[in-house]
């Protein structure tokens, strides 16, 4: 591919002259944790702070602090009866304002009090969890304001490609990953999904970008096992997001121009507030009007395609819009409706008739659609119970084609649809301080259609269908303390599915919680499975026996806070999976535990009339640790110390091969260590508040391992095939890559401007993404994946 350099994409910046020091509103509304009831008389205070302003909440749990200087602050609530809770990490900019909505469980042991980084959900688990905040993927570097990318950070995940967002956690295959948007499963919510793959195939739970902005999102939760009750379906991670809601006081804009894409965001009142930023008073903030947020983003080299510029042989562009429109009522509860849509495709066009490359000898088209639209409903049921409802609808098509260059004929094509239906109902009740239940269902209808045709240099092979069905999933939860330091969470949860077979599967799950002072002990177990692929599915090879696979979790946590806000986590697991789908052929067995995609290549030579059996025959396992030593950003630096020596595998006990025995799954890299750390320098000039900081992270991660090429029968059928008697026996180098992020902004009253440079690889090496057999020029190459890329970021918000 012929390779051409980006031109960079710079904005002006306004110099305004008016001299005056920026200040900012703070407001928010403080809730119980448990029931949603407002919270009047908690007192909100600022730690380590100039400024002496603190505020109650009123009546309706809203509180409110105007003129509060730019900059970074520790947020403390305290409320009689409940735990005091500090938010280490609160960014006060000009130009919007900050809501902080704060929720306080009540508590059982006076002396307790929580130290988190960021709000969001509280669902009272302290292990098997990353929380992953907005502010974050503004300020670590190189996370493309991704959450998964921004998961990477922490221990137990490891990305597979720089490109993609494709992870996989605590060693699982990344299909086992789900994505969950407002608390119910969603499809596949990322641009192009092949992106990063082996066989140009879209994976199941990835892509090169989340559809969804930055500027729509607020806290994300990466549940890496121990899963609490409520949640199912899911073997290896879940990736839990939640919309933020628009201002309900004032109308604010966002625009954002950078390598990732163009794009703006406007939000505001839809009916009451005002329109200018400062000037509304403490008794407004208490008022909650209908509001918006709507964000529209297009792809950097997608408009530069737009507007004539060459990007030689391949083409890559995306655009997507989402929005979020809150509807609260005096007696019926809050609702919204959200949306989003998305479309990407990437083309490669053969440069030359006579190829020099494998590539060449094909033009390939990948296109990309996918859209969801729900809505949620939260209805408080007397003071100490609230009911939270969700549907929603999500879809999306894929559809990729390969056509012979010297022909014309097409030797792939490749076409998947999922279209899913989802509802959720869950009720809350708290019995008292010592004592609560969460019980509900998410019930979702599945229709799944796949069809791929492959063709190698003597023959068709074509498969695929459709399937149809439901997946139930009641679950109930009971937390109970046995004492000041003893917490125990039991619960059932049962996943119900109608597809291919009928099936009815209970999964206990349990968390033991012992309190040590400033820090605790977390025992955890829970029984899981998870939905079929939808390529194995709609295969031609699945039958009515074919089952889900299934596992058991099992964890022990330790988690302290320790001074200068910091906190220490280290967590013990041990997974096993069971009933794992198996493709057994020609006397060798291949297990969907290490698919990231569906390519041919992994079946191997495969003959017409060979017969292909799908089997439950497989198992897996994963252990291992996980630590991490995080301090916040206060006194304007923070660090994240995050590593994990793990080990996966998996065997196929239905065949007698040689090798027999726990083997090496695709993903047992062994090891990840990350280091992200970054400072931050504040200073006025001119009536403003000028903010610089830097972010550098280093990543080493254990090679993930690949299973040697057959070179005689890969040159018979003229693609890949892998010795599939030596499954992953090979190991690939060890990955080592280190970004930085310089970035600089300027607050003056009424915007703030930010302009940020981020350097994905700063030494430029090319790690090992995978080999393969090149048919032109008859050799096995390596797959090297990218070298240093420069990202020139410039936003504001108005």
């Amino acid at each position: 591919m012929k390779k051409k350099l980006l031109i960079f994409p710079f904005a002006c910046i306004a110099m305004i002259s008016l001299a005056q020091t920026p200040g900012q509103t703070l407001r928010g509304k403080v809730t119980d944790a448990d029931t949603g009831e407002p919270l009047s008389g908690t007192s909100i205070s600022l730690l380590k702070s100039a400024h002496p302003t603190g505020a109650n909440s009123s009546e309706s749990g809203s509180y409110f602090i105007e003129k509060l200087p730019v900059g970074r602050y520790q947020v403390q609530a305290s409320h009689l009866g409940y735990e005091t809770l500090t938010i280490a990490e609160v960014l006060v900019e000009a130009g919007r304002e900050t809501v902080l909505n704060i929720q306080l469980r009540e508590r059982t042991d006076s002396l307790q009090t929580v130290v988190v980084k960021a709000v969001g959900t509280r669902s009272g688990n302290t292990i098997g969890l990353h929380t992953l905040s907005i502010e974050e993927q503004f300020r670590f570097p190189a996370t493309n304001f991704d959450p998964a990318r921004l998961a990477t950070a922490y221990p137990g995940v490891a990305g597979e490609n720089d490109g993609t967002n494709i992870i996989s956690v605590r060693g699982n295959s990344p299909n086992a990953l789900q994505w969950r948007l407002e608390g119910v499963e969603i499809v596949n919510p990322n641009h192009t999904a092949n992106a990063g793959t082996f066989g140009d195939r879209p994976s199941g739970a990835a892509g090169g970008v989340n559809i969804l902005s930055a500027q729509l999102l607020g806290t994300s939760t990466m549940y890496t096992g121990a899963f609490p009750a409520q949640y199912g379906n899911s073997l290896g991670g879940i990736m839990d997001m939640y919309l933020r809601k628009g201002n309900d006081q004032h109308h604010e804009l966002i625009a954002q121009a950078g390598f990732i894409g163009i794009e703006a965001a406007a939000e505001g009142p839809l009916r009451g507030g005002s329109s200018a930023v400062g000037s509304g008073q403490p008794g407004a903030a208490s008022r909650q009007n209908p509001s918006f947020l709507i964000n529209y983003r297009y792809s950097f080299t997608g408009l530069l395609t737009a507007m004539g510029v060459d990007f030689g042989d391949e083409e890559t562009a995306f655009q997507d819009v989402a929005f979020n429109v809150a509807m609260p009522t005096l007696k019926a509860g809050q609702f919204t409706l959200f949306g989003l849509g998305g479309k990407s495709y990437n083309r490669y066009l053969s440069p030359t008739d006579s190829a020099t490359i494998d590539k060449e000898r094909f033009n390939i088209d990948f296109e990309s659609l996918m859209g969801a639209l729900g809505m949620t409903h939260v209805l408080p049921l007397g003071k100490n119970s609230v009911l939270r409802t969700v549907a929603i609808g999500s879809a999306l098509e894929h559809d990729r084609t390969a056509d012979f260059v010297e022909t014309g004929e097409r030797w792939e094509d490749d076409h998947l649809r999922q279209q899913k239906l989802s509802f959720s109902s869950i009720f809350s009740h708290k019995i008292n301080a010592r004592h609560r239940v969460r019980a509900g269902v998410e019930a979702a209808y599945n229709d799944d259609t796949y069809r791929s045709l492959f063709k190698n240099n003597f023959a068709y092979f074509n498969n695929g269908g459709n399937a149809t069905g439901w997946l139930v999933q009641p679950f109930f939860e009971f937390h109970f303390n046995l004492s000041k330091k003893f917490e125990i969470v039991a619960g059932v949860h049962a996943s119900i599915i109608t597809t291919l077979r009928k099936e009815v599967l209970p999964e206990p799950r349990l968390s033991i919680n012992y309190s040590l002072g400033r820090g605790n002990l977390v025992l955890a177990y829970g029984r899981l499975s998870q939905y079929l692929p939808v390529q194995v599915l709609t295969s031609s090879y699945a039958t009515k026996y074919t089952s889900v696979p299934r596992a058991h979790h099992l964890t022990l946590g330790y988690q302290i806070a320790l001074k200068n806000s910091m906190v220490f986590k280290a967590e013990v697991y041990d997974y096993g999976i069971f009933n794992v789908p198996v493709y057994e052929v020609g006397g060798t067995a291949i297990s969907s535990i290490n698919f990231t995609d569906f390519s041919r290549s992994y079946l191997g030579s495969v003959q017409p009339n060979d017969v292909i059996r799908l089997t439950n025959s497989g198992e897996a396992r994963s252990y291992g640790l996980d630590v991490s030593l995080q301090k916040y950003l206060t006194d304007h630096s923070f660090f994240l110390l995050a590593g994990s020596l793990y080990r996966s595998e998996y065997e196929n006990p239905s065949l007698g091969l040689h090798r027999n025995g726990w083997l090496r799954t695709r993903y047992d890299g062994g090891h990840t260590l990350n280091l992200t750390s970054g400072r931050e320098f504040v200073k006025q000039k001119n009536g403003k508040t000028i903010l610089k900081g830097y972010s550098i992270r280093a990543a080493w991660l254990g090679g993930f391992r690949e299973t040697p090429i057959d070179l005689t029968a890969s040159k018979a059928v003229g693609y890949t095939v892998f010795q599939q008697q030596f499954a992953f026996t090979e190991k690939l180098d060890d990955y080592f890559r280190v970004d930085l992020r310089i970035y600089r902004k300027w607050n003056k009253a009424g915007r703030n401007t930010m302009l940020s440079l981020d350097i994905q690889n700063l030494g430029g090496r090319k790690n090992a993404q995978y080999h393969y057999y090149d048919s032109v020029q008859d050799k096995v190459f390596l797959k090297q994946q990218l070298g240093l890329i420069p990202i020139l970021t410039w936003r504001g918000e108005f």
